[in-house]
């Protein structure tokens, strides 16, 4: 293996997580990445393509997922493993040439499998046998997206290895065969592994979770709207349904028809404008109270989350307008990607990391350019629970290892806006962002979370026996239900959720009470929260919490040969122009296949842990001067 090699994989962190999948797909040619989050998904299948990579010359790997997470594998492989994949997507008029002789690097969208698209035709039909398949989807989609019933009849392709990430709570007690059907209908010699058990154990061939790690900062940012200001003012709603159209709390401006909502609306703010906003928005004020002690600092790096676009208008031209303009302020939505900042990087055009990220949910994991997130505001909620832990696992390309970023969540005192959401949305679905894979969780270090689910059960109690045709209107806003339209239904979804998260307490026998011990109540739900905060907890077969699992840091990993190589050869470069001539000798030993990603490996070790600040076009001018 060349001194080299180690730069191929210098991004890449070797925890024992990363390490378990390709160790099980080496043993079994097909695994399984159970994720509750996330954050590791690509780490690890970086690991495993390396692994393929560098055992023959032309390999074959195809990955296949969701048209929308098509961008995060491109530009992850690309500036990570500095691997050109060729990018399928729904939209794809041209194809090229396949072959079992050439090198096949392929991304495809699982949308551009359906039906007898050209790319099925050419990528699915065409006899290749891959050495590596990755298919990252829900289990639920399978089927679906990659025509399984019909593959066994029509489909020639299969995969020597195979590499299935799709969420733990897709399969938690949920049928284990589809799996199985899945590997047997794509893999190379399919009988061997058809039959092999999906499971859990340390012997299978599926790696679950990817725990949270660290202790968790959450801080909480407390804030009071004057409610003169919505008390006579109607509510923004839908003329058709009556519905309100804003139903995340934290936005005043969506919800109420306060007369400061032309200014709300312009194109962009200045300083008077802005001015006029802040005395209606308390919340807008906090937060850039907040933002401005943090850009005090200029090594910290922001990640501003929002669930609706308009809020995300909002907060961008708020800050552009404390801020005096654009410049360090990034905004990433389910429309945009990194790419002029991998465009900058690599041919010196201007491109500056950004210390203000706005995003909003369906961004996922963009954030290549940004080398560490400090701290996370929230200044929506999403509606599920794991999508807002899924925010902290999301956090820029290095590991959180034992420091995890700040963590800001928002909470007016009346209970009005982002406390109502808080509380009446977010935790009544509590128990979804638990499955019977064991991990943290980051919900039970919030402030004042026993308060929060004791007035939250009341509430649901009281509705579930109580409901009443005046309160339908209340409800349906509050716990954001707009498919409640009777009494009936509201007593009934109140029920439901209040199963719910009893349940996964163990406290079902509050079902069974007339009127509830509200103190007695609130002591049982402290000792779980506070038997439970830290520690990793899963759910048994009947869907309560439990403390399950090592409770202690996960072992140490193997030493790989790449980590010395990396010490001593590293140790050889200076950033001075001699350092080419031993790159190159170095390189000339590789495998066509593995020279790309290398020379952009190195580039970034010049530009990164040298602090040579040229653009790749530059670093290759001096290269190829040699």
């Amino acid at each position: 293996m060349s001194n080299v090699e180690w730069l191929w994989t210098s991004g890449i962190d070797f925890d024992s997580y990363a390490t378990a999948v390709p160790e099980k797909l080496s043993k079994h040619n097909f695994a399984v990445m159970l994720n509750r989050m996330e954050e590791g998904k690509l780490q690890t299948a970086h690991l495993c393509i390396h692994d393929v990579l560098t055992a023959g010359k032309n390999p074959n790997i195809i990955i296949i997922c969701p048209e929308n997470l098509t961008g995060n594998w491109y530009y992850s492989l690309l500036w990570d493993m500095g691997l050109e994949f060729k990018f399928y997507g729904v939209y794809e008029k041209s194809l090229d040439l396949f072959s079992d002789t050439a090198m096949n690097l392929c991304i495809v969208s699982s949308d551009a499998l359906q039906g007898n698209s050209a790319v099925q035709t050419a990528l699915l039909n065409s006899g290749i046998v891959w050495d590596l398949m990755i298919i990252d989807m829900p289990l639920s989609a399978l089927s679906e997206n990659i025509a399984l019933d019909s593959y066994t009849k029509n489909i020639k392709t299969k995969t020597k290895k195979l590499l299935i990430n799709t969420p733990a709570s897709d399969v938690f007690g949920a049928k284990y065969e589809k799996l199985s059907a899945v590997a047997k209908a794509l893999m190379h010699n399919g009988k061997k592994n058809a039959d092999h058990p999906v499971n859990l154990s340390d012997d299978g061939n599926a790696v679950a979770g990817r725990n949270m790690t660290g202790d968790y900062n959450v801080k909480t940012i407390n804030y009071k709207i004057d409610g003169a200001l919505y008390a006579k003012t109607e509510r923004i709603d839908d003329t058709r349904s009556g519905i309100p159209l804003y139903s995340y709390g934290g936005n005043i401006f969506e919800e109420y028809n306060l007369p400061e909502r032309s200014v709300y609306l312009s194109n962009e703010y200045d300083k008077v404008q802005l001015k006029a906003l802040l005395a209606a928005d308390a919340k807008l004020e906090a937060f850039l109270k907040e933002i401005v002690t943090l850009l005090s600092d200029s090594e910290n790096r922001i990640v501003v989350y929002c669930t609706s676009g308009n809020t995300m208008n909002y907060v961008s031209k708020a800050l552009w307008a404390c801020n005096g303009g654009k410049k360090g302020i990034c905004v990433y939505d389910s429309n945009s990607t990194d790419a002029e900042f991998v465009k900058g990087e690599f041919f010196g055009e201007s491109a500056e990391e950004p210390n203000i990220i706005v995003a909003d949910d369906s961004a996922g994991a963009r954030f290549f350019n940004v080398e560490q997130i400090t701290h996370i505001i929230n200044y929506e909620y999403p509606e599920n629970p794991v999508v807002l832990e899924q925010r902290l696992t999301r956090a820029g390309r290095k590991a959180m290892k034992n420091n995890s970023p700040a963590f800001y969540i928002f909470c007016d005192e009346d209970y009005k806006f982002d406390g109502r959401m808080l509380r009446k949305t977010v935790l009544s679905n509590i128990g979804g962002a638990f499955s019977g894979v064991s991990d943290k969780s980051l919900l039970f270090d919030f402030e004042n979370i026993e308060e929060h689910l004791i007035v939250l059960i009341l509430d649901l109690k009281f509705i579930a026996d109580n409901a009443k045709d005046d309160i339908v209107e209340s409800f349906r806003v509050e716990y954001n239900a707009p498919e409640v339209k009777t009494a009936k239904d509201a007593a009934a979804t109140a029920k439901k959720r209040l199963e719910k998260l009893v349940g996964i307490f163990g406290l079902n026998d509050v079902l069974k009470q007339g009127e509830l011990d509200g103190e007695q109540l609130f002591m049982q739900i402290s000792e779980k929260i506070e038997k439970f905060k830290g520690k990793k907890v899963s759910l048994d077969g009947k869907g309560v919490l439990h403390i399950s699992g090592a409770n202690k840091s996960p072992a140490e990993p193997k030493e790989f040969p790449e980590t010395k190589k990396a010490v001593d050869f590293a140790k050889k470069l200076t950033g001075k122009k001699e350092d080419f001539e031993l790159i190159k000798n170095e390189i000339e030993k590789l495998q066509d296949a593995q020279k790309l990603s290398v020379l952009i490996s190195v580039w970034k070790y010049f530009k990164y842990e040298l602090k040579i600040p040229k653009s790749y076009k530059e670093f290759m001018k001096l290269y190829n001067s040699i």
